[in-house]
């Protein structure tokens, strides 16, 4: 008879990645049902997993340990959070995907503590391979030196993740500040200004923040300009999360050390040598961590996110909690979140097409784009 934990999976729409997760060969959980409404969709993930679909949580039987909970919660107007109180008063503990108001999830923890077992948000981006590189290298760096500024373009769907990974690169949010965004300048006949520029503090950390505002109600999840561009550092040099999926690349700015004299020693010319021994001179002005190209989508879903969720669920059953996932945290997380989601203001409605394709298309500039002049050792 298996011991493994049996997890329940309410949804099918994102909730299908956490199927997939589920059944990874990497999975120590067994997936025990599906709790949806019975769309084809639901009938037929049902039937290829060989598992029960269940339309209520009253219909889902004694014995489930876990539940993830893939649907859209309370401040996003759908039944997520209903689902999962549900859950929770049967003792059952809760993964649930974001974004959740603060408030909710103070109700969830503390009915949580009432059942005795436990309930955790899931932003998915923090656990997959290029954030959580970020997010080790930034936590690395700024316990050596405090960083100097952190970058962070995202867009409204993407802030509420965005927030999670540079909190947990610097250990908290706090002291934080931010000022109302400045008013965009539209000339006759410009087009709508997509971002939001907003300064102020995280962890005491200057930041300034791109905030894409535009947002298409038909299709709320999707057109997103940039998803996740993070930076964080200093003069020592910056690591950036280009992408929600990567590439992690460390930068510098240049320092040509000696250069307001008026010497041999500081000639590029005539003192070569002088040069060489510099480690300025010898530090890469750039390095890719991992992998310099991300994977496409077909390879994320099938690599990533099961990985990125079975981390998430590791997390939920681990004997001691992740402080990212403590009350004090959430609350943290909440109150800079809703700050910044009302100094934003209304989002800008607008009708988006499908994006085009690129051009030039980037895989082949790629393949055929060389440098024009080669380095040369010195």
């Amino acid at each position: 008879m298996s011991n493994r934990q049996r997890v329940v999976v309410c949804g099918t729409r994102f909730g299908e990645h956490y199927l997939a997760a589920l059944r990874h060969p990497a999975s120590t959980f067994e997936l025990a049902g599906i709790v949806a409404r019975g769309s084809e969709r639901s009938r037929l993930l049902a039937e290829k997993l060989a598992v029960p679909l269940w339309r209520t949580i009253e219909e889902v039987p004694e014995g489930i340990d876990l539940a993830c909970v893939a649907i859209r919660s309370r401040i996003v107007g759908g039944e997520g959070s209903a689902i999962a109180e549900q859950l929770l008063r049967r003792g059952i503990a809760v993964l649930q995907e974001h974004p959740l108001h603060p408030t909710d999830i103070r109700r969830m923890q503390a009915l949580a503590a009432e059942h005795r077992t436990r309930y955790h948000v899931n932003t998915l981006y923090p656990s997959l391979p290029a954030a959580a590189c970020f997010i080790d290298y930034a936590r690395q760096s700024a316990r050596q030196q405090k960083p100097a500024f952190i970058e962070l373009t995202t867009s409204l769907q993407l802030l509420y993740s965005s927030l999670d990974i540079i909190g947990r690169a610097l250990g908290s949010l706090t002291p934080f500040c931010a000022a109302l965004p400045q008013p965009a300048p539209h000339a006759a006949g410009t087009q709508i200004w997509p971002f939001r520029q907003m300064q102020g503090e995280f962890a005491g950390i200057p930041v300034c923040i791109n905030l894409q505002t535009t947002l298409d109600p038909r299709d709320p999840d999707h057109h997103s300009l940039v998803m996740h561009r993070i930076a964080i550092g200093g003069s020592e040099g910056n690591v950036c999360l280009a992408g929600s999926f990567g590439p992690v690349v460390w930068s510098h700015a240049i320092y040509a050390e000696g250069y307001q004299q008026d010497d041999v020693a500081s000639s590029w010319l005539l003192s070569p040598e002088h040069h060489l021994a510099s480690r300025y001179n010898r530090q890469p002005t750039a390095i890719v961590f991992g992998p310099p190209q991300a994977p496409n989508l077909i390879e994320a879903t099938r690599h990533d996110f099961p990985l990125a969720i079975l981390t998430a669920l590791g997390d939920l059953t681990a004997e001691e909690e992740p402080w990212w996932q403590q009350p004090a945290w959430w609350q943290q997380h909440g109150d800079v979140w809703t700050t910044l989601m009302r100094n934003a203001g209304a989002p800008q409605l607008c009708a988006f097409s499908a994006p085009a394709a690129p051009f030039p298309d980037p895989l082949h500039y790629a393949a055929h784009r060389t440098m024009d002049k080669p380095y040369v050792n010195l």
